[in-house]
């Protein structure tokens, strides 16, 4: 039987009006994480993966009918975030969507179509967009420009990995800190992470590579308008919790205040069930 004084896990919504992108004091309005177009259902219940990892219950999950939104940046950059990059981001999680979902035997590695530098300031704006805190967190500052500005290059030190992700949970977490390389704790890196449906992005500054993922830092240069191809691996298929996952001597997380607003959010139709 659940306890009816839990309370239930907030909207992610800022105490101040400071857009997150622009930076400037205005009205702020909700910015959907992953954008509407990409696929995951947005008919959703939503808890924070930091209660799912450490196994907190105080909290009940939260019901959505529209995803997993943030309050935390203006109109007008959430509009441009729209209508710039957002729809590259849909269109390209779309294609993969396709091949995960085929009955059709597909090779491991295959290439897709697309426009990597417009999904790359898609994932980079939402990111921004997924906090509540007003910081300066030095990857936010160094991203920040050009999301504000198509005509500005990816900074050379930003790094966005991906892999297929063919699960229905969403998970996001902002700045935290795990070894660069797993098994060896001796060297840690600076990450963000924003997994859905069927795509998942980790985000690095000054840590050119990890546990051998496919990188888009070649495309961080690439006008957002140009088109290009991207390799895309079926297999191997990483687990739903990597690389999070603490386990042992290989992997550990050191996490701030962001984790308050970190999201763990699955169907509707589906219980949530512990992190592991």
């Amino acid at each position: 039987m659940k306890n009816s004084r839990q309370s239930i896990v907030e909207k992610f919504k800022k105490k101040d009006r400071i857009c997150n992108i622009c930076q400037l004091e205005k009205e702020l309005s909700e910015d959907h994480v992953p954008p509407q177009a990409c696929p995951p259902a947005k008919n959703t219940v939503i808890s924070k993966l930091f209660y799912q990892m450490i196994g907190e219950r105080g909290f009940r999950p939260r019901m959505s009918q529209n995803g997993v939104s943030y309050k935390t940046i203006c109109s007008d950059c959430n509009n441009k975030l729209g209508n710039r990059y957002d729809w590259a981001l849909g269109d390209f999680s779309q294609k993969i969507e396709s091949f995960v979902g085929s009955s059709v035997i597909l090779p491991d590695s295959f290439e897709v179509e697309c426009y990597p530098n417009a999904i790359m300031r898609s994932v980079l704006g939402h990111l921004l967009a997924a906090k509540t805190e007003t910081d300066e967190v030095v990857i936010d500052t160094v991203v920040r420009p050009s999301i504000l500005d198509p005509s500005l290059p990816i900074p050379d030190d930003i790094h966005i990995f991906y892999w297929v992700y063919p699960y229905e949970t969403i998970s996001i977490l902002r700045d935290f800190a795990m070894p660069a390389v797993r098994g060896n704790l001796q060297t840690s890196g600076f990450f963000n992470m924003i997994k859905f449906y069927p795509i998942a992005f980790l985000i690095t500054h000054q840590l050119p590579s990890y546990e051998k993922l496919l990188s888009l830092h070649q495309f961080n240069q690439l006008p957002s308008g140009d088109k290009a191809n991207l390799q895309i691996d079926l297999r191997p298929i990483k687990r739903s919790t990597w690389p999070e996952e603490c386990l042992g001597e290989e992997n550990f997380l050191v996490v701030g205040r962001a984790a308050n607003d970190s999201v763990y959010a699955v169907p509707k139709l589906k219980k949530i069930k512990n992190h592991s």
